[in-house]
């Protein structure tokens, strides 16, 4: 019997070219963001060194950042499909990108010293909130529309979810203890902790998105572990 592309006969030779391209762009966003991560911890590192060089790792850190947080943008776009049609939805997606934006030029800014560091902070820090809800959300329904692998979205939903408790966590901490009082230390590290694991993960789930886009290039059936395709499967679970 011959395969028939669930997303049209125009899919079925148009599909591997874009799907290829959103596979480069998510592995391409999760390999900067891991070495962005690599090199804030070398700035830490050398800072407690006392080396003096963490100024350079420190500005290189803020630009590859903002690299990853530019390449995200193209990687949001190319989970529409995988969506459902819904107002909350494109809220969302409206939200993420923003906040991918503005964690995009944000380093540069930094770096050019346009932005001082104690007005960018805050809003790298509020962006990334936003980023972590968008994460979660977007995971959440792609999960429940069973339109992507859930290996990948339980994952997205975990260091979305882990993020933003770490942060309240973090906050409460400062809030509500002495500043430098044993109780506000351990409430930090405590609470901080779930934050810093799902900081490492978030290139991991880009990096694994980019393995499911590449999936679809080779078989348009294979990006969920139903039988229909992405859009057709959401269409029916929307009307069913």
């Amino acid at each position: 019997m011959n395969h028939v592309d669930p997303l049209g006969p125009a899919a079925a030779t148009t599909a591997p070219r874009p799907m290829s391209r959103n596979a480069a762009f998510a592995w391409a966003a999760g390999s900067a963001g891991a070495l962005a991560n690599l090199l804030l911890v070398a700035f830490y590192v050398l800072l407690a060194a006392g080396s003096g060089t963490q100024g350079v790792v420190g500005g290189s850190n803020d630009l590859v950042g903002s690299l990853a947080a530019a390449l995200f943008i193209p990687v949001a776009v190319a989970l529409e499909p995988l969506l459902p049609p819904r107002r909350a939805v494109r809220i969302t997606q409206a939200g993420g990108i923003a906040a991918m934006s503005v964690l995009a030029v944000g380093g540069p800014l930094l770096v050019l010293g346009v932005l001082p560091f104690e007005i960018q902070a805050p809003i790298a820090i509020g962006a990334s909130m936003l980023l972590a809800v968008w994460l979660f959300l977007v995971n959440r329904w792609m999960r429940r529309a069973a339109t992507l692998d859930p290996r990948v979205t339980r994952l997205g939903q975990v260091t979305g979810a882990a993020t933003l408790a770490s942060f309240a966590g973090v906050m409460t901490g400062l809030v509500q203890f002495p500043w430098g009082s044993v109780p506000q230390i351990v409430v930090m590290v405590v609470a901080g902790l779930p934050g810093v694991i799902a900081w490492l993960a978030t290139p991991l789930w880009f990096l694994m998105l980019g393995g499911r886009f590449a999936a679809l290039a080779a078989s348009p059936a294979a990006l969920s572990s139903t039988s229909d395709g992405p859009v057709q499967h959401i269409r029916r679970k929307e009307q069913s």
